[in-house]
This record gives C-alpha cells, structure tokens and sequence, in this order.
C-alpha cells in the first residue's frame, strides 16, 4: 500500500533506473522499492517486538543501522556516492547491527575468541550487503534468491527448530518482499534501488547468522548459498581477469543466462527450485555425521549445476 501511494505521489521521472549498455531491463522503472519496503519491514519488528522476544538492544540497533543504509541507499541512487563513503557506511552500520545481536551471541566460541569473531561477523556482515547489491539485477530476483530462505527460515521458526526471534525478522522481510514483488514481477515497474537492496542485505544477513546460532553454522552457510555462491564466483573470475571490481558490471550467473535467452520467469524459478533444496540441505546439516555431509555435498552439486547451466551460454531447452 505504501509502494502504491509513492509511486502515484512522487514524479514520474524520480529515481528512474537508466537503461544501459549493461541494463537487464527495457522499459522504463524507478528505484522506489526500498523507500517503502525498510519502513515497514522496520515498523512491523516493532509490532512484534514483545510477542517474539526481540529485546530493546536488537530493535534498536537494528533500526538505527537499517536506516544509516536506507539514507545512504536513497542518496546513493540520486547522486551515486563514492565508494569510500558508501564502504565506510556500511562499515558503521554492520558494526551497529553485530552489536545489537547482544554480549553473549557467538557462533564458534570454541574456535574464535569473542573481539576476532565479532569483527568476522562485521566483515560478512558487509560482504552479504555488497553482495545483496550485486545480486539484485534482474526482475524478482531478490524475491526468489532471497526470499524462499528467508521464508524457509520462518517456517522453521514455526516448527520450533528455530527461535520466535529469528522467525519474526525473517517473516518481516518475506512479507515486504512479497509485497514488492507484485510490483517487481516482469516486466518490473519498480526496482528496489540501492534504498532497499542495501538493509535488506544487512537483514537477512543478520537471519543467517541467528539460524546459524539456532541450529548450525552451516544451515547459515546453506540456505544463502546460490547468492553467496554467484557473488562470489563472479568476483574471483573478474580478479582474474584483472578487471576492476569496484567497476559497475553485468557479469553474475543469471545475467549472463539472460543475456543467453533465458526468460527471466525461467532464471528465478530456478533459483527459487535450488533454494527449496538448500532448504532440505540446510535441515540435513544442523544434524551430525553422514547426514550433515550427504546435505553439504548436495547443496554443493546443486549450486554448482545451476551456476554452470547459466554460465553455459545455451538457450535452456524447451
């Protein structure tokens, strides 16, 4: 409802995304997603603050670093700010949101002592920001890369294998992403811009740290996995190559499947379908022994499998 009113209230020409040279869209749409979604993502932790157990220090901080990069996001998408602003903001919000995860949040305390595990998780932090951004390129594509984890995650909360906590943050961005996507569907009227694609980075990642808390590091690692895995294979194939990496590109999996012929309806049910098995494969690796390998192994093959088929440059068969 919020979207709908922006978009009727606001210029037509404000927040237009360009189509260029590396534009995975042809028609007109404006970046306005964020500006309605990181409200009321925000408002409805409030709402289920008490009910779900999210304490003052966690609202809080959330809030406060969501909103530095929903500010930065909307500033960033008008006038394009330098990278060095842009890291040393997320920077500061990561460090504000690790900081609301409490005293007593560890993930490895066997391995890591507390300073040097709170700064890894600062880094990941903005890693899975960046690479939120990255990923963001294509209609519905954070919808399906991002929101069947987080939806799966909720789902696990409602079966108690997860904590209410880590279930109400997830519920929250499922339900703004659902309500974006109606917008966002092919052909997309509105994208999120880096006002939404950048708090929805910091939030989801911080789910992913929670259910690695609530059942095992590798159910963190597992459900995010086509994103971190296409990100990431991306960068290091454009390090090789000795290209700039902080340069603006349209070299991830599934833009390259697109460029290749796939429908975009094609390329995010895919992922969509992968991320149902990562799901299962999450579930098998909060166990012990064969079963956590048998879930690694297979959420290796499947992200492997799809990448290769999207980086394939073959029309997919009918």
């Amino acid at each position: 409802m919020l979207l709908v009113i922006i978009m009727r209230f606001l210029p037509s020409g404000f927040l237009g995304a360009p189509i260029t040279a590396r534009s995975n869209h042809t028609q007109p749409a404006r970046q306005l997603g964020g500006l309605a979604i990181v409200p009321v993502v925000l408002a409805s932790l409030w709402f289920l603050g008490d009910g779900s157990g999210l304490d003052a220090q966690f609202l809080v901080a959330t809030t406060v670093a969501a909103l530095i990069l929903w500010i930065t996001g909307f500033f960033d998408d008008r006038h394009h700010l330098p990278e060095i602003v842009r890291l040393i903001t997320q920077l500061i919000a990561a460090g504000i949101a690790v900081y609301g995860l409490g005293p007593d949040f560890r993930l490895l305390p066997e391995l890591l002592p507390p300073l040097l595990e709170r700064s890894l998780l600062v880094l990941a932090l903005v890693y899975f920001i960046n690479l939120t951004n990255f990923m963001d390129g294509l209609d519905l594509m954070v919808v399906s890369g991002l929101g069947v984890p987080l939806a799966l995650v909720a789902g696990f909360a409602a079966f108690s294998l997860a904590a209410p906590t880590t279930g109400a943050l997830a519920a929250s961005l499922v339900g703004g992403l659902l309500g974006f996507a109606v917008f966002n569907r092919p052909k997309a009227l509105v994208f999120l811009g880096d006002s939404g694609s950048l708090p929805i980075g910091l939030l989801s990642g911080l789910v992913f740290f929670l259910i690695a808390r609530d059942m095992s590091v590798w159910t963190g690692l597992l459900l995010p996995l086509f994103f971190i895995a296409d990100a990431t294979s991306t960068l290091i194939m454009r390090l090789m190559a000795g290209e700039n990496i902080l340069a603006a590109h349209s070299k991830h999996a599934y833009q390259i499947a697109r460029r290749s012929g796939w429908s975009v309806w094609r390329i995010v049910l895919s992922a969509g379908v992968v991320n149902l098995v990562l799901g299962a494969c999450a579930l098998a690796s909060a166990q012990h022994g064969a079963l956590r390998l048998a879930g690694i192994l297979t959420a290796s093959i499947a992200v492997t499998l799809l990448l290769y088929r999207f980086r394939s440059k073959k029309m997919p068969s009918r």
